[in-house]
Order: structure tokens, then sequence, then C-alpha cells
């Protein structure tokens, strides 16, 4: 275990950044949000994200520094999401949404807003001033060893240093994704809220029609 270095993403990482969203939203199944929404292949997918990742906008999800990075011998292993909400002064969902606008073709977009209206009920706002964990993902060459409770700690340890005046962290997980669910819970996550969609065509964009919201008090 002392083998692992943990660090900062960069740049150099973005393949391995955008696998570990692509897997993250599956959350266990082979059902990509990406494709079903926007209609893209997962290989479009995967190359948008990288595009993404190199404007470098912080902020969400999608920033490349709201990633931390386990490594082994020089291979990136695992990855995780992290950031504070509202620290950019801008709500992360909408730096994120500028991102996609930007980066996606028009038509994708014109594909989304049309399926907002059935996705939009499992969708959960962020608390402005949390800490909000996003995408986890450990390569399955690595798993066995602990990396995401390390990862997760190394996030909660690193915002406590840096912002004195966060008391919380949060993630959403989908009600499928029992192993990340375990993970968090393993780490002093505890499950606050749940929604659920009754729709029956949430089913065909995402992994699954009810997302639990887990916080932990820091």
């Amino acid at each position: 275990m002392s083998d692992f270095i943990i660090r900062p993403a960069t740049l150099e990482d973005a393949s391995f950044l955008a696998e570990s969203f692509m897997e993250a939203e599956k959350s266990g199944t082979d059902k990509l949000p990406y494709s079903t929404i926007f209609g893209l292949s997962e290989s479009d997918v995967h190359k948008y994200l990288i595009e993404i990742l190199e404007e470098e906008i912080d902020g969400c999800e999608l920033s490349v520094s709201s990633f931390t990075i386990a490594e082994y011998n020089g291979e990136v292993a695992a990855a995780i999401s992290s950031w504070i909400e509202g620290a950019e002064a801008i709500p992360s969902a909408q730096i994120k949404g500028n991102l996609l606008n930007y980066t996606l073709p028009a038509v994708c977009i014109k594909r989304a807003k049309g399926i907002n209206e059935i996705i939009r009920e499992l969708h959960v706002e962020y608390s402005p001033s949390t800490l909000q964990i996003g995408a986890c993902y450990v390569s399955s060459k690595y798993r066995g060893n602990g990396l995401l409770g390390i990862l997760i700690k190394n996030v909660i340890d690193n915002s406590k240093d840096d912002n004195q005046d966060i008391t919380s962290a949060w993630v959403q997980i989908f009600s499928c994704n029992i192993p990340s669910l375990k993970s968090f819970e393993k780490n002093n996550f505890n499950i606050v809220n749940s929604i659920e969609s009754k729709s029956e065509a949430i089913i065909d964009y995402l992994p699954s029609n009810k997302k639990y919201i887990l916080k932990k008090q820091l």
C-alpha cells in the first residue's frame, strides 16, 4: 500500500480522467448517460470529455483540478473528483453546462434539452460551501487495495486544511451502485435523502430511477 502515490491530477491524466468519469456515470451498469442523453458513442464521449478537460476550467466535476489520482509505479490506478461548491462564485452546474454547450455539437445539446423533462426528476442541487464528491473510479487491476477509501480521506483532509469553514461532504449515488454505496458508508457517510422517479422512460437514459444522497459531517 505504501507504494501508491496520491497526487493532484494533471492534464497528462486526461484520458484516464475521462474514463473514470464515464465508468462512474455508468454506476456498474452498461448504460452511459452521456451516450443516451446526448446521442453519442462511448468513443465520442471520451473524446469530448478530454476536450472539456483540456479547457482547464476550475469549479466543477469536469475540471482537471477537481481530480485526485492514485498512482502505482508510474501507472494511474484510481481517481476521485471533488470540489468546493461555489468556490468560483458560480454554481458548478452552470460551469459544467457552459463547458458542455461550448464543446458538444448543437444537435447533441438539442437532444438533451428534449430529454431534460424526463431526467430532471433525479437532479439534486448542490449546497454552496460544501465539499462535493463526484466521479470515483478504481482500475480493475488495482481493486482490493482500499484505494477509494484512501482517496476519500485525502480529499476530505485537504478540503479541511484549505477551507476551515467547510463542515460537510456530500456524494450522490445511483441505487444500483452498491459497491460505491458501501464504500462511502464504510467511510462514515450516511444516507440523508433519496429521490426516485416513477417515470418508466427514465431507465432508457440513466442507470437507475433512484438516487441516494449521502453526507458526512466534518
